[in-house]
């Protein structure tokens, strides 16, 4: 089996790669919530374990967090991805690196490949230093953007679905428009990635988008409150992927 090694292993996309990726990969897991400490700690594992493949997890994704300390964000999110794409395209180590479409500004959807990324937000800010410094430090390795990820992730974080039906979540945004995308499909997807030759930016996520409202009443089938989209918060971040993750006819639960 191929040796893949995966930082942000404790985090909802990570723990689900480690579920869906049993018997056909050996995982070399690592998380941290500093960046230093990752930084320090990675390009030793890489190198001495030859590991073959590197699946980039980490981020520091709360925009609570980011605000409170930018420092940890920018560490995590741009410095460490950029320190890890310079390893890689040293030792030759393929390198898939997850990141948002947070992005985008939400101004001009549907968002592709091509379009131009203007964050509104210090998370999306720095994920996307992050991005670009992977695709220039390293033109092999590969950028995955996706939605927001539901399903079942077995993490200390839960995701939007699971949310929604545990009732943690009770209030849904009605003019906000996302790519709801299946993480139990989205990680077997990124096993495809991994072994695939594609590099540069991908969008990978659900082939169409809706409302956060739509979404938690297509789960629940109750009347639910609306309210409308904070201005800070993008309003339609609508993807056309390139990858399409699901059926057209499946709702992630």
């Amino acid at each position: 089996m191929r040796e893949l090694f995966l930082t942000g292993a404790t985090g909802r996309l990570g723990k689900t790669v480690q579920r869906e990726f049993i018997g056909t990969w050996i995982i070399h897991p690592c998380s941290t919530s500093r960046g230093d400490d990752l930084r320090r700690k990675v390009p030793e594992a890489i190198l001495s374990e030859h590991t073959d493949f590197v699946l980039n997890c980490a981020a520091l994704s709360s925009r609570n967090g980011c605000v409170s300390d930018p420092l940890s964000a920018f560490q995590l999110n741009s410095l460490w991805p950029a320190k890890l794409a310079d390893f890689c395209a040293a030792a030759g180590t393929r390198m898939v690196h997850i990141s948002t479409d947070l992005v985008y500004g939400g101004g001009i959807p549907p968002y592709t490949e091509k379009s131009p990324a203007v964050p509104r937000s210090l998370y999306g800010w720095t994920k996307l230093l992050g991005d670009i410094a992977v695709l220039r430090r390293n033109p092999c390795a590969c950028v995955v953007r996706t939605s927001v990820l539901v399903g079942e992730a077995g993490a200390p974080t839960t995701t939007f679905s699971e949310d929604i039906l545990s009732g943690r979540a009770t209030r849904f945004h009605v003019d906000s428009f996302r790519n709801h995308t299946d993480i139990s499909l989205f990680a077997q997807y990124l096993s495809r990635c991994l072994f695939s030759s594609q590099s540069g930016l991908i969008l990978a996520a659900a082939p169409y988008s809706m409302s956060r409202a739509a979404y938690a009443y297509s789960l629940i089938k109750n009347d639910i409150e609306l309210i409308p989209t904070p201005s800070s918060i993008p309003r339609d971040l609508s993807l056309k992927p390139s990858e399409a993750i699901g059926p057209f006819d499946k709702i992630p639960l």
